[in-house]
């Protein structure tokens, strides 16, 4: 088992409330690993909190917190400070989807998608990697799609801000090359989550991965310093000429159509 070096560090999680974010704290609260979890719903972080450091036997703190909120990230980041929490490792999981014709979804809700999925994560990012690079050693994982590698119809909004997650996490690894900051992106096809329900597509109910398959492979490949990392059959899928790509989500998607 990969275990991260220093016990008294501490790995931060955005969406940790449910699905995959959730998993992810657990697969590293398996390694022993002290947490700092983020998300909206306090209920469900006190729940987790207590579950993980019980079974665990982990400090796990946590920060309900609107990812929207003007200055969340920077708010995060001095709240860490504040209680000289020393983060090794940062775990952008925090994501929302729309679902439907571009033009007939809410503009402010995509306005909104796009400061959620980009803007909370890049200011993440850039507050916390001086402190990574002063101790010489830390982890980003940055959590986009398979939908970042292909054009995605009644995703379209969705699929480009996964796309600048994707773009963004390769090229800062190369910035980091030598800093010892491993910087990998997660690029999950459809998993059992909530993401349908809350995107508006009750109709994507086949072949999900369960997100504690998917945690799993994503801990393990961050700790092998793997790029990107692709779970399941989504490797596969990313080796698809993007021409082909395209065609088969077309066909895919027609059944939306009118």
């Amino acid at each position: 088992m990969n275990v991260l070096n220093n016990c008294e560090e501490y790995t931060l999680v955005t969406g940790a409330s449910s699905g995959i974010g959730k998993e992810i704290a657990k697969e590293f609260a398996i390694r022993g690993r002290n947490l700092v979890l983020i998300a909206r719903n306090k209920n469900a972080l006190e729940e987790l909190a207590n579950q993980l450091n019980t079974n665990y036997k982990v400090n796990v703190l946590f920060v309900s917190i609107d990812l929207l909120e003007e200055n969340a990230s920077k708010s995060i980041y001095e709240w860490c400070k504040e209680r000289n929490i020393k983060i090794q490792a940062i775990i952008n999981n925090a994501g929302v989807g729309l679902f439907g014709e571009f033009h007939n979804l809410s503009v402010e809700k995509q306005i909104s998608m796009i400061a959620l999925n980009i803007n909370s994560l890049v200011g993440l990012v850039h507050y916390f990697i001086p402190e990574l690079k002063k101790r010489k050693k830390g982890y980003i994982l940055n959590v986009a799609s398979i939908a970042a590698l292909y054009p995605l119809p009644y995703y379209s909004v969705y699929g480009a801000t996964k796309a600048f997650v994707l773009s963004f996490t390769e090229a800062l690894r190369h910035e980091l090359r030598h800093s010892n900051i491993t910087v990998s992106c997660l690029c999950p096809g459809d998993t059992d989550t909530n993401f349908f329900n809350n995107a508006g597509n009750t109709n994507q109910k086949k072949f999900l991965m369960p997100p504690e398959n998917v945690a799993k492979v994503a801990v393990d490949s961050l700790l092998k310093n793997k790029s990107v990392i692709y779970p399941g059959n989504m490797k596969l899928i990313s080796k698809i000429p993007r021409f082909i790509l395209k065609k088969i989500i077309a066909r895919r998607v027609s059944k939306y159509e009118l």
